[in-house]
């Protein structure tokens, strides 16, 4: 049987770092090969690509085979089945297109038969908890950078103009003084030209940096009052301010009115929820009446529309009555340890592969050590340099291998009291009505200690309380619902009287 091997590692920021290596892949998937009498005729690989889409330059060729019947391969092996995809829609396409063309797929380390049919039902599942993964991932991302923002950081991507970020892992915003210049020059000129021409000269000064659309943009950003504004959501900054409130308040009471800017009145309320507020498997909306005194979380999918006020009250309430319901600990606890076991068993084909390779790196070098001792005096000092470089990058090598070895034994030797981690997060929850009345500070041990709360068709408030320890909760989060809670909530919508519009338009 012919194989074609394929590889893939994540981009850098997601899920890359918990990742078997591609040099890795492809041994363990050679070893496969091996050991079941194949011959390999091609080794693909895509690298920083994530598996959310096929659009990846060696698989796209791998396709463009398949489709028109063409390499020189019968199956096609990965390490593991998320290698070649984590969409439930393009693993079904892909599939599709192997089996009707007559050519097999294998997972290096999933011992499954895909070609039978209880085999391909298990792939059916196994790429639905693939999507479920990526999703999460990504839910987990955008959790993360709204926690970075509510610490009055900058959670990602490009600072405003006249902020530069720090340095790797400083995500505090640093003025940038010769673009805060510039800004503190707009905001004046503005302020202080009440002709109707004034933004043409604005833009014509500064027409290297400036776009009639990044104009408005700036005179809008309340970064530059020290405020952290992410995702529509207002946290104090750690940041200094660029210009005073005084002048910033001037310029908005003079700004042509854009659809959809947030009202004064409306960017007042601290919406406790927002962010981690999902119906219908949306995250749902804020909205403010235009009086700025009603406010609600909507549906951007049904339109479903609740007053923010009597969620949010009824939710903060709800915490002081949540319990760890006790068949957690009867029903859930055998299972946690075994699957904990039977991924730590994963491993070990790994870890045999890992020791071998610092063998043969150890190896390699006492040859190399060999050759420059048998030889001395007569090689040239170029040959030498050669030599000494290449004993260094197996040095690398073989410290980098350590590292994995390491980590896997550690994972091997770890326990997990997941008794405690649940009576942990119980007691964070709980933390938060004992803190400060101030909005911006509950809000602030929300994010910190909640990581979802799902508003059912029902209106059933569920509550997925998260944890800073993430290699701890995630074998809990795979598989059971552990301190999924849940209570009803009393349907409230806001509607004005007939009497109260009518009054409105006299």
């Amino acid at each position: 049987m012919k194989y074609l091997i394929y590889a893939r590692v994540s981009e850098r920021g997601s899920d890359y770092e918990g990742e078997t290596s591609i040099p890795m892949q492809f041994e363990i998937c050679r070893k496969f090969v091996k050991e079941h009498g194949g011959t390999i005729t091609a080794e693909r690989s895509d690298e920083f690509f994530s598996g959310k889409d096929t659009k990846r330059p060696e698989f796209s060729k791998i396709m463009q085979e398949l489709e028109s019947g063409e390499g020189d391969w019968d199956t096609l092996i990965v390490y593991k089945l998320s290698r070649m995809t984590r969409s439930l829609r393009d693993g079904a396409e892909i599939f599709e297109t192997l089996f009707r063309q007559g050519r097999g797929f294998v997972s290096a380390t999933e011992n499954l038969d895909f070609s039978s049919p209880s085999g391909r039902a298990m792939l059916g599942m196994m790429q639905v908890f693939n999507q479920f993964e990526r999703e999460q991932a990504a839910e987990n991302t955008r959790n993360k950078m709204m926690q970075i923002a509510s610490r009055g950081e900058w959670p990602a991507g490009h600072a405003p103009f006249g902020y530069k970020r720090g340095e790797r892992k400083d995500n505090k915003l640093y003025i940038d003084e010769r673009k805060a210049a510039v800004v503190r020059d707009i905001f004046e000129m503005y302020a202080s030209d009440a002709s109707s021409d004034r933004s043409r000269r604005i833009l014509s000064k500064y027409k290297d940096v400036l776009t009639p659309s990044n104009l408005y943009v700036i005179l809008r950003n309340r970064n530059y009052l020290g405020e952290l504004w992410y995702n529509g959501v207002s946290f104090p900054g750690k940041h200094e301010p660029i210009i005073s409130k005084e002048l910033f308040d001037k310029v908005q009471r003079t700004l042509p009115i854009k659809d959809g800017t947030i009202r004064p009145k409306a960017q007042q309320y601290n919406y406790l929820l927002s962010g981690i507020l999902y119906h219908c498997a949306y995250r749902m909306n804020s909205l403010s009446a235009k009086s700025g005194d009603y406010h609600y979380y909507v549906c951007p999918k049904c339109k479903k529309r609740v007053s923010a006020e009597q969620l949010e009250k009824q939710v903060m309430n709800f915490i002081d009555t949540i319990k760890i319901p006790k068949t957690f600990f009867d029903k859930t606890m055998t299972r946690l340890e075994a699957e904990d076991k039977a991924e730590k068993e994963k491993g070990l084909p790994e870890l045999e592969i890992i020791r071998k390779a610092i063998a043969d790196c150890e190896q390699e070098r006492k040859a190399l050590l060999d050759t420059l001792v048998a030889a001395r005096g007569q090689l040239s000092p170029e040959i030498i340099e050669r030599i000494n470089q290449q004993d260094k990058n197996l040095d690398k090598e073989i410290t980098r291998l350590n590292t994995n070895k390491e980590k896997l034994i550690a994972k091997f030797e770890s326990e997990i009291d997941y008794r405690n981690i649940a009576f942990e997060m119980l007691n964070k929850l709980k933390n938060i009505k004992e803190i400060s009345s101030n909005p911006v500070s509950v809000r602030q041990a929300i994010l910190a200690n909640i990581q979802k709360v799902e508003l059912t068709d029902n209106d059933e408030v569920m509550i997925y309380p998260s944890s800073n320890n993430e290699t701890e909760w995630q074998p809990i989060q795979k598989i059971v619902e552990l301190l999924l809670i849940g209570f009803k909530f009393e349907k409230i919508y806001h509607r004005k009287s007939r009497k109260r519009k009518k009054e409105a338009y006299l």
